[in-house]
């Protein structure tokens, strides 16, 4: 019966939480993730980023969608205990997974409203008792047809101590999780709206780093494997790779811009590794990762904008990368207003962050090498474009 009073709890959660739940927003859910109360990830899409930016008018982005930065570091521990079980046939309607963290026991929800109208909604909502009982909603839900990732985690409740859940593409028949501790648990998908739309997941984590792999197999045998991104304090599936290939490149980092602006000190960090690439800020918490390893920049580029990190409508972080030789840009803004961006060089890429406001961006660039020699000038990128 316990197992039932959890399922009920979060029901209960759930519905207080959508009671005046605006309109679900149009983006898929599967590119954001959830830490604590609010903790989003935006994940890159191949090689271009998620939105045009800086030239024209800018786009704002919600606060809560964009908070990047890694918390206090978490002490590796292999003194934890993780459980997980699949729904019974006598559970509750929407009962993703259920199990045991620590001493905690832990429920996974789904439920959904309007999902073959406009307005569609899915909320997920997590109690165990170290965190209470959190949740949230977007919407609609992934169709089943719609493979991209393997497998992706869209929303990780808690902040040491974590429950996430996620979707799998169809030919995932389950996963499995290997923990620093030498657990490896399977965990099974579930369709949780029917056929028609892409199953569930949920793992359970004591801190993000206890996760060491994910691998995805089909009926026959393994698709592929996952090292995850932990530096947001999270657990990011970003690259899956085949069966049998190696876990890389090594992992390197750099924090590849910082100083005062908005009120504060600001850095941004990039992370290299098996898990792709990790963008992830200094202020507030979360990442924006890609799959991608390796940057290159089109063959007559001097410099390209790979993303952007928007909080509100009025100042943001923008990422880039840099010809070879490039030491640093000076940027004008269409104002006027000039600001000297260095460059960082991580995994033989040259990277560059510079914070701004939307009300006044970044226009125009040149770049300089180390001796201060003008090497080229153009106009400032949209993400990931040829500069």
């Amino acid at each position: 019966m316990a197992q039932i009073d959890d399922e009920l709890a979060i029901r209960k959660v759930l519905a207080e939480m959508t009671t005046d739940q605006p309109p679900a927003p149009p983006a898929r859910y599967a590119a954001v993730r959830r830490r604590a109360i609010v903790h989003r990830r935006l994940h890159l899409a191949g090689a271009a980023a998620a939105v045009a930016i800086l030239v024209a008018a800018a786009i704002a982005i919600p606060l809560g969608l964009m908070r990047i930065s890694p918390p206090p570091p978490v002490a590796p521990s292999r003194h934890y205990h993780v459980s997980e079980y699949p729904p019974t046939p006598h559970s509750r309607s929407g009962l993703v997974a259920y199990g045991v963290l620590n001493h905690w026991r832990w429920s996974m929800f789904v439920t959904g409203s309007g999902l073959s109208g406009p307005e569609a909604t899915v909320c997920w909502g997590t109690t165990y008792a170290s965190a209470g009982a959190n949740g949230n909603c977007a919407g609609p839900p992934t169709p089943a047809n719609d493979d991209g990732a393997v497998a992706s985690i869209f929303s990780s409740v808690g902040t040491t101590e974590q429950v996430d859940v996620g979707n799998v593409s169809s030919d995932v028949s389950y996963l499995r999780v290997f923990y620093g501790n030498g657990q490896v648990l399977t965990v099974r998908p579930v369709a949780v709206f029917g056929r028609q739309y892409a199953r569930f997941f949920a793992l359970a984590a004591p801190y993000s780093a206890a996760v060491t792999e994910v691998a995805a197999y089909s009926r026959t045998g393994e698709l592929a494997y996952a090292i995850p991104f932990d530096g947001d304090g999270s657990i990011g599936l970003n690259r899956w790779i085949p069966p049998g290939q190696p876990a890389l490149p090594q992992p390197a980092s750099a924090v590849i811009g910082s100083g005062v602006a908005f009120g504060g000190h600001w850095h941004l960090a990039v992370y290299i590794g098996p898990w792709g690439t990790c963008f992830a800020d200094g202020p507030t918490t979360g990442s924006s990762c890609s799959d991608r390893t390796h940057w290159t920049l089109g063959r007559k580029a001097t410099v390209g904008v790979i993303g952007m990190m928007l909080y509100g409508n009025t100042s943001g972080y923008w990422y880039g990368q840099a010809r070879s030789g490039v030491a640093y840009l000076r940027l004008t803004t269409a104002r006027g207003q000039t600001t000297k961006v260095d460059t960082v060089t991580v995994d033989g890429t040259s990277f560059f962050a510079f914070a701004g406001l939307t009300r006044d961006p970044a226009v125009r660039w040149v770049a300089y090498d180390a001796a201060g020699r003008r090497l080229a000038v153009g106009r400032v990128p949209a993400p990931d474009a040829s500069g």
